[in-house]
Protein backbone atom coordinates (compact mmCIF):
# COMPACT_ATOMS: atom_id res chain seq x y z
CA UNK A 1 0.00 0.00 0.00
CA UNK A 2 1.18 3.52 -0.95
CA UNK A 3 2.07 5.97 2.24
CA UNK A 4 0.56 9.49 1.41
CA UNK A 5 1.33 12.18 3.28
CA UNK A 6 0.93 16.28 3.33
CA UNK A 7 3.68 18.36 3.50
CA UNK A 8 3.22 21.51 5.34
CA UNK A 9 6.27 24.30 5.08
CA UNK A 10 7.45 26.91 7.05
CA UNK A 11 9.96 29.50 6.94
CA UNK A 12 10.26 29.98 10.87
CA UNK A 13 11.50 26.23 10.92
CA UNK A 14 14.99 26.28 10.22
CA UNK A 15 16.52 22.43 10.40
CA UNK A 16 14.85 19.66 11.52
CA UNK A 17 11.60 17.76 9.66
CA UNK A 18 8.89 15.86 12.32
CA UNK A 19 5.96 14.08 11.46
CA UNK A 20 2.31 13.89 12.54
CA UNK A 21 -0.37 11.39 12.43
CA UNK A 22 -3.59 12.89 13.52
CA UNK A 23 -6.65 11.33 14.44
CA UNK A 24 -8.31 10.10 11.21
CA UNK A 25 -5.01 8.66 9.87
CA UNK A 26 -3.65 11.28 7.78
CA UNK A 27 -0.14 11.76 7.65
CA UNK A 28 1.69 15.22 8.03
CA UNK A 29 5.01 16.21 7.31
CA UNK A 30 6.28 19.56 8.84
CA UNK A 31 9.85 20.87 7.33
CA UNK A 32 11.40 23.85 6.66
CA UNK A 33 10.81 25.71 3.40
CA UNK A 34 13.59 25.29 1.56
CA UNK A 35 13.88 21.42 2.21
CA UNK A 36 14.16 19.80 -1.05
CA UNK A 37 11.56 17.01 -1.53
CA UNK A 38 13.84 14.46 -1.79
CA UNK A 39 15.33 14.92 1.03
CA UNK A 40 11.30 14.79 2.51
CA UNK A 41 11.09 11.70 1.04
CA UNK A 42 14.05 10.13 2.12
CA UNK A 43 13.09 11.05 5.63
CA UNK A 44 9.51 9.70 5.35
CA UNK A 45 10.62 6.54 4.02
CA UNK A 46 13.29 5.87 7.29
CA UNK A 47 10.26 6.46 9.28
CA UNK A 48 7.45 4.48 7.22
CA UNK A 49 7.58 1.70 9.85
CA UNK A 50 7.06 4.05 12.60
CA UNK A 51 4.19 5.75 9.94
CA UNK A 52 2.30 2.50 9.64
CA UNK A 53 2.46 1.48 13.20
CA UNK A 54 1.05 5.39 14.05
CA UNK A 55 -1.75 5.22 11.60
CA UNK A 56 -2.90 2.02 12.21
CA UNK A 57 -2.90 2.29 16.32
CA UNK A 58 -4.70 5.89 15.47
CA UNK A 59 -7.71 3.73 13.32
CA UNK A 60 -7.99 1.10 15.87
CA UNK A 61 -8.61 4.09 18.42
CA UNK A 62 -11.39 5.39 16.10
CA UNK A 63 -13.44 2.42 16.18
CA UNK A 64 -13.05 2.36 19.53
CA UNK A 65 -14.93 5.65 20.14
CA UNK A 66 -18.89 5.64 19.67
CA UNK A 67 -20.60 8.68 18.88
CA UNK A 68 -22.17 10.31 21.67
CA UNK A 69 -26.14 9.42 22.21
CA UNK A 70 -27.92 12.37 23.36
CA UNK A 71 -30.71 10.22 25.45
CA UNK A 72 -30.64 9.77 29.48
CA UNK A 73 -28.05 7.44 31.10
CA UNK A 74 -25.50 8.91 28.34
CA UNK A 75 -22.23 9.85 29.84
CA UNK A 76 -19.88 13.05 29.36
CA UNK A 77 -17.09 13.90 30.99
CA UNK A 78 -16.08 17.42 32.79
CA UNK A 79 -12.65 18.08 34.47
CA UNK A 80 -12.00 14.36 34.59
CA UNK A 81 -15.27 13.01 36.32
CA UNK A 82 -17.95 11.41 33.99
CA UNK A 83 -21.71 12.52 34.76
CA UNK A 84 -24.93 10.86 33.17
CA UNK A 85 -27.17 13.01 31.60
CA UNK A 86 -30.56 13.18 32.15
CA UNK A 87 -33.54 14.52 29.01
CA UNK A 88 -36.46 16.91 31.14
CA UNK A 89 -38.69 18.87 30.16
CA UNK A 90 -37.30 22.58 30.74
CA UNK A 91 -39.62 25.97 31.53
CA UNK A 92 -39.08 28.82 29.25
CA UNK A 93 -36.41 31.08 30.51
CA UNK A 94 -34.31 27.87 32.05
CA UNK A 95 -30.99 26.96 30.66
CA UNK A 96 -31.44 23.99 28.11
CA UNK A 97 -28.57 22.39 29.35
CA UNK A 98 -27.10 22.44 32.66
CA UNK A 99 -24.45 20.30 35.29
CA UNK A 100 -26.80 19.95 38.49
CA UNK A 101 -26.59 17.89 41.48
CA UNK A 102 -23.80 15.30 39.93
CA UNK A 103 -25.89 15.05 36.39
CA UNK A 104 -25.77 17.10 33.14
CA UNK A 105 -29.98 18.26 32.52
CA UNK A 106 -30.73 18.44 28.90
CA UNK A 107 -33.81 20.18 27.73
CA UNK A 108 -36.28 17.47 25.99
CA UNK A 109 -37.09 19.83 23.04
CA UNK A 110 -32.90 20.48 22.66
CA UNK A 111 -32.51 16.83 21.83
CA UNK A 112 -31.50 17.41 18.10
CA UNK A 113 -29.06 20.64 19.17
CA UNK A 114 -27.54 18.54 22.11
CA UNK A 115 -24.01 18.41 20.31
CA UNK A 116 -24.53 22.19 20.04
CA UNK A 117 -25.11 22.67 23.32
CA UNK A 118 -22.77 20.44 24.85
CA UNK A 119 -19.71 22.65 22.48
CA UNK A 120 -21.43 25.85 23.91
CA UNK A 121 -21.35 25.07 27.73
CA UNK A 122 -17.61 23.21 27.48
CA UNK A 123 -16.40 26.27 25.91
CA UNK A 124 -17.76 28.66 28.04
CA UNK A 125 -16.60 26.86 30.81
CA UNK A 126 -13.18 26.62 29.23
CA UNK A 127 -12.76 30.37 28.36
CA UNK A 128 -13.51 30.92 32.54
CA UNK A 129 -11.46 27.84 33.97
CA UNK A 130 -8.77 28.05 31.84
CA UNK A 131 -8.52 31.76 32.02
CA UNK A 132 -8.10 31.54 35.72
CA UNK A 133 -5.33 28.94 35.48
CA UNK A 134 -3.46 30.95 32.78
CA UNK A 135 -3.70 33.53 35.59
CA UNK A 136 -2.49 31.74 38.30
CA UNK A 137 0.64 30.08 36.44
CA UNK A 138 1.36 33.64 34.73
CA UNK A 139 2.05 34.62 38.41
CA UNK A 140 4.23 32.03 39.21
CA UNK A 141 6.26 32.18 36.07
CA UNK A 142 6.23 35.64 35.59
CA UNK A 143 5.33 35.42 31.68
CA UNK A 144 1.41 37.36 30.75
CA UNK A 145 0.21 36.17 27.54
CA UNK A 146 -1.27 39.17 25.38
CA UNK A 147 -4.50 37.13 25.41
CA UNK A 148 -6.06 33.72 25.59
CA UNK A 149 -8.49 33.01 23.07
CA UNK A 150 -10.98 29.04 23.23
CA UNK A 151 -10.39 27.13 19.66
CA UNK A 152 -12.29 24.66 18.02
CA UNK A 153 -9.30 22.36 17.56
CA UNK A 154 -9.32 18.65 17.67
CA UNK A 155 -5.71 17.30 18.37
CA UNK A 156 -3.86 20.48 19.15
CA UNK A 157 -4.92 20.69 22.35
CA UNK A 158 -2.98 24.49 22.95
CA UNK A 159 -0.58 26.46 21.32
CA UNK A 160 1.11 29.81 21.38
CA UNK A 161 1.99 32.31 19.16
CA UNK A 162 4.57 34.13 18.13
CA UNK A 163 3.31 37.17 19.92
CA UNK A 164 2.52 35.14 22.56
CA UNK A 165 -1.47 34.94 22.45
CA UNK A 166 -2.61 31.71 23.77
CA UNK A 167 -5.24 29.03 22.39
CA UNK A 168 -6.18 26.05 24.28
CA UNK A 169 -9.02 23.43 22.48
CA UNK A 170 -13.01 23.67 24.35
CA UNK A 171 -11.76 19.77 24.08
CA UNK A 172 -9.56 20.45 27.63
CA UNK A 173 -12.21 20.79 29.54
CA UNK A 174 -13.18 16.47 29.95
CA UNK A 175 -9.56 15.60 30.87
CA UNK A 176 -8.18 16.16 34.02
CA UNK A 177 -7.67 19.29 35.63
CA UNK A 178 -3.71 18.01 36.28
CA UNK A 179 -3.86 17.54 32.75
CA UNK A 180 -5.15 21.06 31.71
CA UNK A 181 -2.53 22.59 34.27
CA UNK A 182 0.17 21.06 32.39
CA UNK A 183 -1.14 22.33 29.26
CA UNK A 184 -1.44 25.98 30.49
CA UNK A 185 2.25 25.51 31.65
CA UNK A 186 3.49 23.62 28.62
CA UNK A 187 2.25 27.10 26.33
CA UNK A 188 2.97 29.56 28.32
CA UNK A 189 6.72 28.16 28.63
CA UNK A 190 6.54 28.59 25.87
CA UNK A 191 5.92 32.21 25.56
CA UNK A 192 10.29 32.33 26.90
CA UNK A 193 11.44 29.32 24.99
CA UNK A 194 9.67 28.64 21.84
CA UNK A 195 10.80 25.38 21.01
CA UNK A 196 11.10 21.63 23.14
CA UNK A 197 14.73 22.50 23.98
CA UNK A 198 16.13 21.48 27.63
CA UNK A 199 15.83 25.39 28.92
CA UNK A 200 11.93 24.42 27.66
CA UNK A 201 11.23 21.16 29.83
CA UNK A 202 12.97 22.15 32.73
CA UNK A 203 11.05 25.59 32.80
CA UNK A 204 7.66 23.17 32.81
CA UNK A 205 9.38 21.15 35.01
CA UNK A 206 9.72 23.60 37.34
CA UNK A 207 6.17 24.13 37.98
CA UNK A 208 4.42 20.71 37.32
CA UNK A 209 7.33 18.05 38.03
CA UNK A 210 4.97 15.18 36.77
CA UNK A 211 4.87 16.35 33.47
CA UNK A 212 5.72 13.35 31.89
CA UNK A 213 2.33 11.83 33.84
CA UNK A 214 0.15 14.18 32.23
CA UNK A 215 1.68 13.87 28.70
CA UNK A 216 1.35 9.94 28.80
CA UNK A 217 -2.28 10.83 29.78
CA UNK A 218 -3.08 12.91 26.80
CA UNK A 219 -0.90 10.41 24.54
CA UNK A 220 -3.10 7.73 25.43
CA UNK A 221 -6.67 9.05 26.04
CA UNK A 222 -6.20 12.38 23.94
CA UNK A 223 -9.18 10.43 21.23
CA UNK A 224 -11.57 10.02 24.11
CA UNK A 225 -11.93 13.95 24.59
CA UNK A 226 -14.72 14.64 21.95
CA UNK A 227 -18.12 14.20 21.75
Amino acid sequence: MELNYTIVRSKKRRKTISLQVKANGTAIVHAPHRTPLSEIDKFVREKERWLWRKIRENGERQKEIKAKKYATGERFFFLGEPYPMKIVAVAGGCDKLALLCGQFVLASDEISQGRELFISWYREKAQRYIGERVGHFSQALKLIPRGVKISNARCRWGSCSQDNRLHFSWRLMMAPCSVIDYLVVHELAHMQEKNHSVRFWDLVRNIITDYRKQRIWLKDNGHTLDI
